[in-house]
């Protein structure tokens, strides 16, 4: 799987603004939304190839249950399914 990054902060947005949370940024995308805020992970998919099992071993390096999964579009990646599932189960 492209990772662009991965990071640790606090949610900024949405129902879960201000929970500390792990950030999983692939890279790659098939859009070319206007809005984009990260074209540096969807036009030129810069990132290095992550096995999931080297992702989860990063993930559970952080002290929070919380994951976001964002891109680039995530759902590009073949191994989000097992990436996903195994996130539930992580910790």
């Amino acid at each position: 799987m492209r990772i662009s990054e991965i990071f640790y902060s606090i949610q900024g947005e949405g129902r879960l603004a201000g929970v500390p949370s792990i950030f999983i940024r692939t890279s790659g995308c098939n859009l070319r939304c206007r809005w984009c805020d990260t074209p540096y992970t969807s036009w030129q998919a810069d990132g290095t190839i992550w096995s999931v099992e080297k992702i989860i071993g990063e993930v559970a390096k952080h002290p929070t249950r919380h994951v976001v999964i964002t891109g680039g579009e995530p759902l590009l990646a073949p191994e989000i399914s097992e990436l996903s599932r195994r996130l539930r189960h992580c910790k």
